[in-house]
């Protein structure tokens, strides 16, 4: 693992709040708000959808104090050095688990391409990236390839929808009953909605994990 880059080491302290610490999951994250979503906002008009009831859009979600740290993240993802800004940030980090977007999706191509050359500086994690937006991930691989830690893994717009297109890694939503699901089933219900043991997210040999709604 690489060390944190000197010349930012004194803001790794204000930039690591950036992260979220889900209970879920193995490893740390980092979201962006879900208003902000291309795709999904579109969605949320949409009966039935996988974002029609997104929990990032209600509750806690929209308290001030998220809010604003919503806002400061996206200041943050914005930066002109956010790169090296977040790859020293990860470089901190020991779990080798780590999630995009545990709420939101990226914003444009050049995001994309910001998030998967930090992916490549930072070898020693998994980089697990959900996302709906089919169409800037699809520019962005025309530009550069996945790099090898990355799961880039687009997920399903309807519930009880196929798997999107023809991604090598996907999910999808399927209604309380999981009746046939596709795929890996996400063990989370079953463990008290944790991880736990599982990896599923962050493995490419595994094409599609199929999630229960809630």
């Amino acid at each position: 693992m690489f060390d944190a880059l000197p010349h930012y080491k004194h803001q790794l302290k204000e930039d690591k709040r950036n992260l979220s610490n889900v209970s879920k999951m193995p490893g740390f994250s980092i979201s962006r708000s879900a208003y902000l979503c291309h795709v999904g906002q579109k969605l949320r008009k949409v009966k039935g959808s996988t974002c029609e009831k997104c929990y990032a859009c209600k509750g806690m979600y929209n308290m001030p104090n998220v809010v604003a740290a919503m806002e400061r993240r996206e200041i943050f993802f914005n930066a002109l050095d956010f790169v090296p800004r977040m790859i020293a940030v990860l470089n901190t980090l020991r779990k080798p688990e780590f999630r995009w977007f545990d709420s939101g999706d990226v914003d444009t191509v050049r995001m994309g391409l910001n998030i998967l050359e930090i992916c490549e500086a930072t070898p020693h994690l998994q980089h697990w990236i959900p996302s709906r937006e089919y169409g800037i991930w699809a520019k962005v691989l025309k530009l550069r390839k996945l790099p090898d830690n990355v799961t880039l893994r687009m997920s399903a717009t309807m519930i009880d929808g196929i798997p999107a297109g023809s991604w090598e890694n996907t999910s999808t939503v399927n209604s309380k009953a999981m009746a046939g699901h596709i795929g890996h089933r996400c063990p989370a219900p079953q463990q008290g909605n944790k991880c736990a043991d599982c990896r599923a997210c962050w493995d490419r040999t595994i094409e599609n994990v199929a999630y229960i709604e809630h």
